[in-house]
């Protein structure tokens, strides 16, 4: 059983599956803020816009 992650049946599916998990893991940290940023400039433009 890997270490890391408990939920592992044996150590192959319990490996492809840990590193599935850091995988997605690393891709929801690097993009959500990226794509939440992203809109949150747009709805700050447009408020600005209809302050003007």
């Amino acid at each position: 059983m890997h270490p890391i992650c408990p939920l592992s049946g044996n150590a192959m599916t319990g490996g492809v599956l840990c590193f599935g998990v850091k995988v997605f893991l690393l891709i929801w940290v690097v993009f959500v803020p990226i794509a939440i940023t992203s809109r949150l400039e747009k709805i700050i433009k447009l408020l600005e816009d209809k302050k003007k």
